[in-house]
């Protein structure tokens, strides 16, 4: 395993195909960090910077280029900061900005997911003002037109987890608070009006992915990890999932268990039965702790 470091903090954020993207505080601000592989390799570093901080959260690879998304020229603080507008920008493959776009809606903004979706790219993240705090998307075309911009909510507080496709369907997931936190999914056409909402499940869904033809969901139930669709549970003490990655034989799960980094990896998980504590009915698992620090999702815009 090879460690990177590129300033006084690297935050490394979402991997899109070869290319990597985060944050570095370069003593003074946050830049936004790319990072480009080949192989376990990194072969070219660029950072994007302006006015205050800028962050990157989320990144999708298109056919010739990349999309990027995150938050911009806000000033960063521990449970957040203010000022920030959302960002997505259109990269070349040497990494070069083609096109960036700046959203402002409530106040506070930042795009944590990308999905390239028929004829253009579904961008979605949160918008806070005060003690309030929503969801929004948007279709994007590889241009930099916007065609549509909706908002959901707001709530006392909310989580996006990720947008998903499913069996032709498209779905944002995210989790909200109004008197105790729920994860709720919501289902929209292609022109961003709303079908239907999910009924919502108690916790926090910091993370989602689409396996087996359902919808997959990691975050933290009080103060346990916890991965589970609607059949289904994978809990551990003092922890919380923060990434999930479908394999041919099961699902890596990336996060924090017991105050350090953890790479947890559940095999055969079946569809029937459940058990806390770390179990699923036929199902093995086994948990690497690694001895790094973990910040989660970065203070929330």
């Amino acid at each position: 395993m090879k460690t990177y470091s590129f300033g006084v903090e690297t935050i490394p954020a979402s991997l899109a195909g070869d290319l990597l993207i985060g944050s570095v505080h370069d003593g003074k601000n946050y830049r936004i960090m790319l990072a480009r592989f080949e192989g376990e390799e990194i072969v070219e570093v660029k950072f994007i910077s302006g006015e205050n901080d800028w962050e990157g959260h989320s990144a999708a690879k298109l056919k010739d280029s990349y999309l990027i998304g995150g938050a911009v020229e806000g000033k960063a603080t521990p449970d957040g900061g203010e000022g920030w507008k959302g960002y997505v920008a259109r990269l070349d493959r040497n990494l070069k900005v083609l096109w960036e776009r700046k959203l402002e809606i409530l106040g506070n903004e930042c795009v944590y997911s990308i999905l390239p979706a028929g004829d253009g790219t579904l961008i979605a993240g949160e918008t806070s003002h005060r003690e309030s705090r929503g969801f929004f998307m948007g279709r994007i075309t590889e241009d930099g037109e916007l065609f549509w911009l909706k908002k959901l909510g707001p709530w006392d507080d909310a989580v996006i987890s990720s947008l998903v496709e499913l069996n032709g369907k498209l779905f944002l997931v995210g989790s909200l608070r109004e008197e105790k936190w729920k994860v709720k999914t919501f289902e929209f056409t292609e022109n961003g009006e709303l079908i239907k909402e999910s009924e919502p499940a108690e916790g926090i869904a910091l993370t989602a992915a689409k396996m087996d033809g359902k919808i997959i969901l990691g975050g933290y139930k009080g103060r346990d990890l916890r991965v589970w669709d609607g059949d289904w549970e994978v809990t551990l003490p003092n922890g919380a999932a923060t990434s999930l990655l479908p394999t041919e034989n099961g699902l890596i799960v990336g996060g924090e268990v017991e105050g350090k980094a953890a790479v947890i990896k559940v095999r055969d998980v079946k569809s029937s039965g459940r058990e806390n504590s770390g179990s699923v009915a036929g199902s093995r698992f086994w948990v690497r702790r690694l001895h790094l620090g973990l910040r989660k999702k970065m203070g929330r815009r």
